[in-house]
């Protein structure tokens, strides 16, 4: 019996000792290497690509049009991880995002990220993937410009549908504590989703500028600036 309470007691020992937060000593500050990490953001994003779409002219008719898209996203994240190291973390996050398209997005993903140096500055890298819930905030369909001699304005809803997303970013890293940092990266992102729109002989007309009826699967690419406080 004393056997196994003292193995017992080892392995909790030992399980304890290594769950405690690592330290460095770097330009005669202490840092934290090993331990719980969180970080908190916020971030802007500006779209850069481009949504393919048909637009059917009576019921032979049927042209391949596109459309830049041009709106803005802004997003509160939260991670909750572990650092193993001076130069890698790993955990998952939420966001809540908000596009001027009036659509949200609430995204879920696994997150890697780290230093490439040790120091009070580091250059510091993320990456993560995973499943954004999208959400209406206002599900009417609003004016979008095609850009297509003789349409002129369609109706329709950007962000339409939930998908898979994917987010990196590089930038630098500044220690301002033993365990907190403020982080300031270049990010890009991309968002699967559709493009929900009206598609009918009726368009030039007009008859039906509130009916969307098509959707088209888009990949809306946005590059942008994240600020983050580690902790």
């Amino acid at each position: 019996m004393k056997q196994v309470l003292a193995l017992i007691g080892s392995i909790f020992f030992m399980v304890v000792l290594t769950a405690q937060p690592s330290y460095t000593q770097t330009n005669s500050r202490v840092l934290k290497t090993r331990g719980p990490m969180f970080i908190t953001s916020a971030s802007f994003f500006q779209s850069v690509t481009r949504i393919p779409y048909n637009i059917k002219l009576g019921e032979e008719n049927t042209f391949q049009n596109g459309k830049k898209v041009n709106f803005s996203n802004m997003a509160i994240s939260q991670f909750f991880g572990f650092q193993f190291n001076p130069y890698l973390a790993l955990g998952v996050g939420v966001n809540f995002e908000y596009w001027t398209t009036k659509t949200g997005f609430v995204p879920l993903y696994v997150d890697f990220r780290g230093n490439m140096t040790e120091g009070k500055i580091a250059p510091h890298w993320y990456l993560n993937a995973g499943y954004a819930t999208c959400w209406h905030i206002d599900s009417k369909p609003y004016p979008v410009k095609t850009g297509y001699t003789g349409i002129g304005t369609m109706y329709g809803i950007h962000g339409y549908t939930s998908g898979w997303m994917g987010e990196v970013g590089i930038g630098m890293k500044a220690s301002i504590s033993w365990a907190s940092a403020l982080l300031l990266t270049a990010s890009g992102k991309i968002q699967e989703s559709a493009f929900r729109y009206y598609s009918g002989p009726d368009l030039m007309q007009g008859v039906k500028p509130l009916v969307v009826n098509t959707n088209s699967h888009s990949l809306y690419i946005s590059v942008g600036l994240k600020a983050s406080v580690v902790f």
